[in-house]
């Protein structure tokens, strides 16, 4: 994800024997800290467009908010990442960290901030980015680009905030020591690592709108999807080119749905679902579904081997990650049920991350991101698309 140059330093090795030991800084102090990162970061990266350590100072942002930022960017850090080898070309995979873990208490729409029994905590992670600071300086000049999407991306982003559609410039920050610490040949998921972003840093003033970068990035994984008439609930109608369902109506004595079901166990027989036809066993793949004018739906994927007999829960303990709408309700169907403020969308856009262990859903129309399940798939096992609904009267379309 990251690219030197020819003059990029290639020793490798231990630590340089004169860096400073981290040392305890008061909590005043973490605005000097960014200010070296972002000075470091100005100076590594071929662009010059964005003037971070200018910035990065004056962006709003407040002592709770650099705090939070802090200990999330120190719990990101790989192991050993304040090691000279680590940064040149030999990057390790970070480990994204759950939004306000480790101490910190979540409160949506304003900032994270520590308990106080947590300032050892701050402290600790003020030292390790003051070192990855000092690792930082022994890169040379203009050593590093920033892959093609990535850029535009950052790019986009710190016009936002220029726009006031960021509530401060430490999204920028993340998003680009993200991008650098990835590992050599390895592609950063953007969308992933966008919404991890708007996790941490909950914008106010524009909550979870994708920029254009990003949804370029997302939309061009499309994926031809089609429903499977064989693994349908026998109440279910599949329309000829198999982009469409509803629940069919049912005349009692003309026929007997559960025909078909006796000489196969492919169908869900309690819950009215279908799967697509092809599932994925890698890769990125996105699709779009019309749910506009219903009432209740479900979307999502779910693991190949998943049960699909009787009425169990449809949630991640019986691998299936899905959202659903119920009397007007959105909801993700997590364990317990995790319920969405958010208006359910006229269009769904679902992203599935094989490689990343992610399934993302968007409100199409407006490009907002509503939710995300991280998952650690099992590569050896396709996953497949999802649908389910019991309205007669509106179809639910695949749009191409």
């Amino acid at each position: 994800m990251l690219g030197c140059c020819a003059n990029c330093h290639s020793s490798h090795g231990s630590a340089d024997p004169t860096a400073p030991e981290p040392v305890d800084f008061t909590l005043d102090e973490s605005k000097l800290i960014l200010r070296e990162i972002a000075q470091e970061l100005d100076r590594i990266l071929q662009t010059r467009d964005l003037s971070l350590s200018t910035n990065v100072c004056e962006d709003g942002s407040s002592l709770e908010e650099r705090q939070a930022f802090l200990l999330q960017l120190a719990q990101a850090l790989p192991p050993k990442a304040h090691a000279p080898e680590m940064l040149h070309g030999q990057t390790a995979v970070l480990s994204p960290c759950s939004p306000c873990s480790n101490g910190l208490e979540e409160n949506r729409g304003d900032a994270c901030t520590p308990k106080p029994e947590e300032d050892k905590g701050l402290k600790k992670a003020i030292g390790d980015l003051s070192t990855l600071s000092w690792t930082l300086k022994g890169m040379e000049e203009d050593s590093v680009c920033l892959d093609t999407d990535v850029a535009e991306v950052v790019k986009e982003m710190f016009k936002l905030w220029k726009k006031g559609k960021l509530p401060n410039l430490l999204p920028v920050l993340d998003f680009v020591i993200l991008s650098i610490l990835q590992q050599e040949g390895q592609k950063l998921s953007i969308a992933k690592h966008w919404n991890r972003n708007q996790e941490l840093f909950n914008s106010k003033a524009d909550p979870q709108h994708v920029p254009d970068s990003v949804w370029k990035w997302i939309t061009k994984t499309r994926a031809e999807v089609r429903l499977d008439p064989s693994t349908a609930n026998p109440c279910l109608k599949i329309s000829p080119d198999g982009r469409a369902v509803k629940m069919d109506q049912i005349v009692e004595g003309a026929y007997d749905p559960w025909d078909d079901f006796r000489r196969t166990k492919q169908r869900y027989d309690g819950w009215s679902c279908v799967l697509g036809r092809e599932g994925f066993a890698s890769g990125k793949h996105y699709w779009e579904v019309d749910v506009r004018g219903k009432t209740e739906w479900r979307v999502g994927v779910v693991r190949e081997s998943a049960p699909r007999n009787g009425f169990k829960s449809l949630n991640p303990k019986t691998y299936h990650w899905t959202l659903k709408l119920q009397l007007g309700r959105l909801m993700a169907m997590t364990v317990p049920v995790t319920k969405l403020a958010r208006c359910a969308p006229s269009v769904l856009g679902v992203f599935l991350d094989m490689e990343e262990g992610n399934v993302s859903f968007y409100d199409v129309t407006n490009k907002f991101h509503i939710y995300s399940f991280n998952v650690s798939f099992d590569l050896d096992e396709k996953i497949f698309p999802v649908f389910g609904t019991v309205e007669m009267g509106r179809k639910m379309c695949i749009v191409n």
